[in-house]
């Protein structure tokens, strides 16, 4: 009997975002520190859109160090390294999921600035990030880890501490290399200012063991400069002209940038994930390295609103803006909200996933994604967008197991009925989606957008995907078949559920498979 469950949870998402490193000066031998008139002044920021709020109340990682190398090959014990924090005498235990934005820097979104130091200048194509050990001897006085260690996360539904496992995060740091940095490296140049960011996305990073059921960080994280109209992408959510409320904001909506999958250009594979705020806006920044294209921006959600005591909840279709540049402002885009009297909610659509080596079960990561064919306005092409999911179900329900980032992917669940076997690990998966058509639109610079209503808003045709190419730390390399695994169409309304019972092809078998 296989011991191993398999992992299916978003790459980016389901988008945490921890952007740690004050830039600060170390004396190389020199007798003098370098001014801001001969160095370059850097403001660091940290910043993290909790677009998994239904998974985790908490994520709490505690920061000892944040350095920085010219060098982009430069090992953890070279010379050359530039420390930008060092907190190793006052550990910093910082709350992932609530970080409170400075003021002055709420051009783009929710950045929490650390500080500002001096940098010789030059282009650093490196950044590390070290974290306290669990096992540490000491560490912040208020530690809100009480079960154990100074890294941790809690439940959304729970109130207990979990451990947060480490590799070797409190040893050599989490690397930033020179391709996940902007432009491939954070350029000071001596008398004038930069602002850096550390994109740390924990909905990616923080993913479950399959026995175990421990908290596991599998980082992915980012960096690059922050400019009001250089290196963003922003906009504002609002409701559509059949929603309750025409032109008021959607907070919480889900905000996903794609561009084409390099090795399927079928499928607009998402880049960053993010979340509107109150008042509707959003912003990413910094781009990620891969800026020299048009983006896609993907938007879906829902809002609850209590009334007389009677809530109601809407769920609004996808809206798709296609051709967005980098600096541009996609100005309102509409969320058209899911007909029906009364509404009856999302579609649910479930599945299996089996992985082996050939003869065992393989435990690793699967990314599982919700998907629409759209035509683009611009050049009536079609592509497949990934959809923001407004939930992922668990199986059984209220294992607290089940509990990770529902944002356009699915997570572990625990093995549906009939689904183990002795040689291949296997897990159920359960998304709910939007049952309405996307409504699309092109960039325009002079209005942002040019959305209409989708031609139905109760009912949509979807394909599922399952991604199992080793692309991110976290995903396992299978070789048949190699890549991804697409379904046949299969047709939503809301409150529907399709499953693996009725849909053979919501079943995915991976061979050959290696875990990462």
């Amino acid at each position: 009997m296989h011991k191993s469950r398999v992992q299916a949870y978003p790459i980016l998402l389901f988008s945490l975002i921890l952007s740690l490193g004050v830039a600060a000066l170390v004396s190389c031998g020199g007798s003098s520190q370098p001014t801001a008139a001969t160095s370059g002044t850097v403001s660091t920021f940290l910043s993290d859109p909790p677009t998994c709020t239904g998974s985790f109340s908490d994520v709490y990682v505690t920061v000892t160090k944040v350095q920085a190398n010219l060098s982009a090959t430069a090992g953890p014990t070279d010379s050359g390294w530039q420390t930008l924090i060092d907190l190793t005498s006052s550990p910093m235990q910082v709350d992932l999921m609530k970080l409170n934005p400075s003021a002055t820097a709420n051009f783009c979104g929710t950045l929490f600035m650390l500080g500002q130091k001096v940098l010789p200048p030059g282009k650093y194509q490196q950044i590390r990030l070290i974290l306290l050990a669990n096992n540490a001897a000491s560490g912040p006085s208020n530690n809100a880890c009480t079960t154990g260690g100074f890294n941790c996360v809690i439940p959304a539904n729970s109130t207990t501490p979990q451990e947060l496992q480490l590799s070797s995060q409190a040893q050599t740091g989490i690397k930033i290399p020179s391709s996940q940095i902007t432009n491939g490296g954070l350029t000071v140049t001596a008398g004038q200012s930069v602002d850096l960011n550390i994109d740390f996305n924990s909905c990616a990073s923080v993913v479950q063991g399959g026995n175990t059921g421990q908290y596991l960080l599998k980082p992915v994280l980012h960096a690059g400069e922050v400019t009001l109209n250089t290196n963003t992408i922003s906009g504002k959510v609002i409701e559509g002209s059949n929603a309750p409320n025409p032109g008021t904001p959607v907070p919480g909506a889900i905000v996903l940038l794609e561009q084409p999958d390099p090795n399927d250009a079928t499928i607009d594979r998402v880049i960053m994930s993010g979340m509107t705020q109150q008042d509707g806006t959003f912003a990413f920044c910094p781009l990620p390295p891969s800026t020299s294209s048009n983006f896609d921006v993907v938007v879906a959600g829902q809002t609850t609103q209590t009334v007389a005591l009677l809530t109601t909840t809407t769920t609004y279709n996808p809206s798709v803006v296609f051709n967005v540049p980098v600096g541009g402002g996609t100005g309102n885009i509409p969320l058209f909200a899911e007909t029906g009297t009364p509404p009856a909610g999302p579609a649910t659509i479930s599945g299996q996933i089996l992985t082996s080596d050939g003869g065992s079960g393989v435990t690793g990561g699967v990314e599982v994604s919700a998907l629409q064919s759209v035509t683009n306005p611009s050049n009536s092409s079609t592509i497949n967008v990934t959809v923001p999911v407004v939930g992922a179900a668990s199986t059984p329900a209220g294992n607290l197991t089940d509990s990770q980032p529902p944002i356009y992917t699915t997570v572990t669940t625990m093995p549906a009925a009939g689904c183990a076997t002795s040689s291949a690990d296997c897990v159920g998966y359960s998304l709910l989606v939007p049952a309405s058509d996307a409504a699309t639109g092109v960039y325009s610079s002079s209005t942002g957008n040019n959305v209409v209503a989708p031609s139905s808003t109760n009912t949509a045709a979807y394909t599922i995907n399952a991604l199992a190419d080793g692309s991110s730390s976290a995903l396992m390399t299978c070789t048949s078949p190699s890549g991804s695994q697409t379904s046949s169409s299969v047709n939503v309304t809301p409150g529907s559920a399709i499953d693996q019972s009725g849909e053979t092809t919501l079943k995915f078998t991976f061979s050959g498979c290696t875990a990462p």
